[in-house]
């Protein structure tokens, strides 16, 4: 009995330190610092639909931000730096801590993940071997909730699918790609799972060094307004105010 579940351990193990030795490479959607706007609307789990609104600011090199708005909800902002990571929401001026574990954390009623928004900003995906593993297929470093993406083609796929926990399978079917500043994005997604479903889709994306001239922020400026004609301006009353009949015998009413 004891021989047994110390092979077990013995095994666990070396799996374990297997897997630590694997070394990550980070593959990332964009190279280079932007800000992506996203829009998503679902079908959920509940059979309920929901949404959310995006901007992410994408930085390489540093902290990545998610900036995320839901009907109904506390906005939030996701800040992670791959090996740590936190949630702040700025209307109660909370901040709150986050483990790996909690990226398996749903992003409100939609069907997305705190995961997804993790892999997108760091990329971590072990290293490939190429004697062993097919290209199209990357398998997730450090995800709490999926093990590996596949996509049917590279660099530019129309289909991947995701394969996580607890036989959990969904499907991104990329309908467009498009090219922003040199960067090539997916523009027009529909997400398929037997639980949910979805459509995600990019309204701008840009460098950062643009944040500040948002072609979707930029207030229209007001038109100059046109002088009233005289029909319907203000007209000042000369001379002495008339007071009528009826107030007059009110008046003396009133003083009896």
């Amino acid at each position: 009995m004891f021989s047994k579940i110390k092979n077990a351990m013995i095994a666990i193990a070396g799996v374990a330190a297997l897997c630590h030795a694997q070394s990550s490479c980070p593959h990332f959607l964009l190279e280079s610092p932007m800000v992506v706007n996203i829009e998503g609307f679902f079908i959920n789990q509940k059979m309920s639909r929901a949404s959310l609104d995006v901007e992410w600011r994408h930085h390489p090199d540093a902290l990545d931000t998610f900036f995320v708005n839901q009907p109904d909800a506390p906005k939030f902002n996701f800040i992670t730096a791959g090996e740590y990571r936190y949630m702040e929401f700025p209307d109660i001026k909370v901040k709150r801590q986050l483990g790996t574990h909690h990226l398996k954390e749903t992003i409100g009623e939609t069907p997305l993940k705190l995961d997804d928004m993790e892999l997108l900003a760091n990329g971590q995906f072990l290293c490939k071997d190429s004697t062993e593993q097919k290209p199209n297929i990357l398998s997730t470093a450090f995800s709490m909730a999926w093990w590996n993406l596949v996509a049917d083609s590279l660099p530019t796929p129309s289909k991947v699918t995701m394969n996580g926990a607890r036989k959990e399978k969904r499907t991104f079917s990329i309908r467009q790609w498009k090219n922003y500043s040199g960067e090539m994005l997916p523009t027009l997604v529909k997400l398929e799972s037997e639980r949910y479903s979805g459509e995600l889709w990019i309204r701008s994306a840009y460098p950062m060094q643009a944040l500040a001239s948002d072609p979707l922020k930029n207030k229209v400026e007001g038109k100059t307004k046109q002088p009233l004609p005289d029909l319907f301006r203000k007209i000042p009353v000369k001379g002495e105010r008339k007071i009528p009949l009826i107030l007059k015998l009110n008046q003396e009413l009133l003083r009896e």
